[in-house]
């Protein structure tokens, strides 16, 4: 049986995962995966746990953070960091992110209550552990919310057919761009998100990239000094998957792979691994770029 990796996982100091590092870990070595990264969300916290459960649970442990950046067409582009050191410029950089996530999300609460849903701002603190909160935190007190239950609007999010993924659902209808409740999201340029990662001696890989507008702009971000490309996603189908290795090859990028996966409240058909191709030979790869045997 080949070696198998996930370089995208959420912990939850991703604040929209729900497990720890080390059930992580412990799920990973369940499942026979050789190597994984953990890869916050603006967030490197998880790395002192994930060396100690990597010598726990004898699998290779890639630092990682996944830094969200806001492209030049305004859209979300994310870019994940590997090998990443720990800095000072690195620390200001994450949390001048998280500001911005706290500005967000009172905009998207105080858009939900305009439009007519009861919303509790102390309870999406608590359920965001008192982190920069996603819109996962903001969602769940839209369901949690007693004063909630009786929305004809949610009715189909709790007992329809969006209730076996509520959160994807109410998302793209009520948050996403267009929609009743859509706040532009903010944060620092796709440009900085790369250099800040290469500063603190890591490799910036583009995350999901079917999430780019067309080719046009993935070449543009390749410009940009990106070393790599998630082209095994959850996300790609087969013929995508094919193309972005064809891209990689075309612009002498590595290829990684990896699930974004979260746990069963925002994701909850997204599996730990559960991608096709993520063989250890891709990390071999990716090590090549620092010089790590």
């Amino acid at each position: 049986m080949a070696h198998r990796i996930d370089l995208h996982i959420h912990s939850c100091y991703s604040e929209d995962g729900d497990y720890s590092v080390d059930d992580i870990f412990e799920l990973a070595s369940k499942i026979g995966l050789s190597a994984i990264s953990i890869t916050d969300h603006d967030s490197i916290e998880s790395i002192p746990d994930a060396l100690d459960a990597s010598k726990l649970y004898g699998i290779e442990y890639i630092p990682g953070v996944e830094i969200t950046t806001i492209y030049e067409d305004e859209s979300q582009q994310h870019i994940l960091g590997y090998y990443i050191h720990d800095n000072p410029q690195l620390n200001e950089t994450l949390k001048k992110i998280g500001q911005f996530r706290w500005e967000i999300a009172k905009r998207r609460i105080k858009k939900l209550r305009e439009i007519g849903f009861s919303m509790n701002e102390d309870n999406v603190w608590q359920k965001a552990n008192n982190r920069p909160p996603t819109a996962t935190a903001i969602m769940l007190e839209v369901f949690e919310n007693p004063e909630n239950r009786k929305d004809a609007r949610l009715h189909d999010y709790f007992e329809g057919k969006k209730s076996d993924n509520r959160l994807m659902f109410f998302y793209r209808e009520y948050l996403a761009e267009n929609m009743p409740a859509y706040v532009p999201f903010i944060s620092i340029p796709t440009q900085e998100g790369i250099d800040i990662i290469k500063a603190s001696g890591g490799i910036p890989v583009l995350a999901h990239p079917k999430f780019v507008n067309g080719e046009k702009h993935l070449q543009k971000i390749a410009s940009m000094g990106i070393m790599g490309i998630e082209a095994i996603s959850s996300y790609h189908t087969k013929a995508e998957i094919d193309y972005f290795f064809n891209f990689a090859k075309k612009h002498n990028l590595v290829i990684t792979a990896g699930s974004d996966f979260h746990g069963p409240t925002s994701k909850p058909k997204v599996a730990l691994g559960g991608i096709e191709g993520n063989d250890y030979r891709l990390l071999e790869e990716l090590k090549k770029l620092i010089n790590i045997s």
